[in-house]
């Protein structure tokens, strides 16, 4: 073989060989970009998925919440109207007169004096309430500042019973706020 065809020959192989090495290098190119494009596809539906489930738990936070401020609301609503109805119910009781003011502090006279016993005193908040006692015969011990009611108080001092309508209202608050809240919300 001449020296030309051995050039030719070796131009011609290397050629072939420069081809292969280009056609490798394009299919380890292409591998590794499929392999790059799977591996981005699988991270991007994994923080898709991620976003999702953090998007789910924060809708979930905030119906929670909302929820939750909701019902706080109603509540407070709640609690208004019935604030309203004792201060109703205040305002009745000290413009309550006549037969039903005496009937209602007769009887809180009473039920103090069996309680009491015969030595105690009454103070006032009304002229008919010293009418009252005068009939049960329990003395006068002085008057005192109400929308209406008694005081009554053992005369050594150690027994006081307040059935002045504030007092009641303050002491029975607890137990007909739950009363008014059935009667109004149930």
């Amino acid at each position: 073989m001449s020296a030309e065809k051995i050039i030719q020959q070796i131009e011609k192989d290397s050629e072939k060989e420069i081809k292969e090495i280009i056609k490798e290098a394009e299919k380890q190119a292409k591998d590794i970009l499929d392999s790059a494009k799977k591996e981005a596809k699988l991270d991007a539906e994994k923080i898709l998925t991620n976003g999702k489930n953090q998007s789910e738990n924060i809708k979930r936070i905030l119906i929670s919440k909302a929820n939750q401020d909701n019902k706080k609301e109603t509540m407070n609503t709640r609690e208004k109207i019935i604030d309203e109805c004792f201060v109703k119910a205040h305002h009745e009781l000290s413009i309550l007169k006549g037969e039903k003011y005496e009937k209602l502090v007769k009887r809180l006279m009473q039920n103090g004096y069996k309680k009491i016993g015969s030595n105690c005193v009454v103070h006032t908040s009304k002229d008919e309430d010293k009418k009252i006692a005068k009939e049960i015969g329990i003395p006068v011990g002085g008057t005192i500042e109400s929308a209406g009611g008694i005081i009554l108080r053992s005369k050594d001092g150690r027994i006081t019973l307040d059935y002045t309508f504030n007092g009641i209202l303050k002491r029975e608050k607890d137990k007909l706020r739950i009363k008014v809240g059935k009667l109004l919300f149930s």
